[in-house]
């Protein structure tokens, strides 16, 4: 599926910039795409998928997260974990408070990547 960058006139259609031009083969897409009139876009379906992929859990056990949390509150306080969490890529949408943040980092699967021992400091 391709987006028109700008207006363009295609097979006598016109379409306007931002238009989802549908019904096309691949070659014509790619021709219009090389020629940066257009652009490669996700379908609806596409995009639902891709953020459902993007937003899995990781399995762990009560105990092991009951040990991760303890040490990421210990080791951290709230804006130093935010910016933390984020500098290795974890989702922190929705999440405020920093027992939420703690989760969001166990669940996400990051929690090894903040509690690296950092000794040759």
């Amino acid at each position: 599926m391709i987006r028109a960058k700008h207006t363009i006139c295609h097979n006598n259609i016109t379409y306007k910039r931002g238009a989802i031009i549908d019904g096309l083969n691949r070659a014509e897409e790619e021709r219009l795409v090389r020629l940066k009139a257009a652009e490669y876009v996700l379908s609806p379906e596409e995009e639902l998928k891709k953020q459902q992929v993007k937003g899995d859990k990781v399995e762990i056990s009560p105990t092991e997260f009951e040990e991760l949390r303890a040490a990421l509150d210990a080791e951290y306080n709230a804006e130093e974990l935010k910016r933390a969490a984020k500098a290795v890529g974890v989702d922190l949408t929705g999440a405020s408070t920093k027992a939420e943040v703690i989760a969001a980092i166990i669940n996400q699967g990051k929690a090894d990547e903040l509690l690296e021992d950092d000794t040759d400091e």
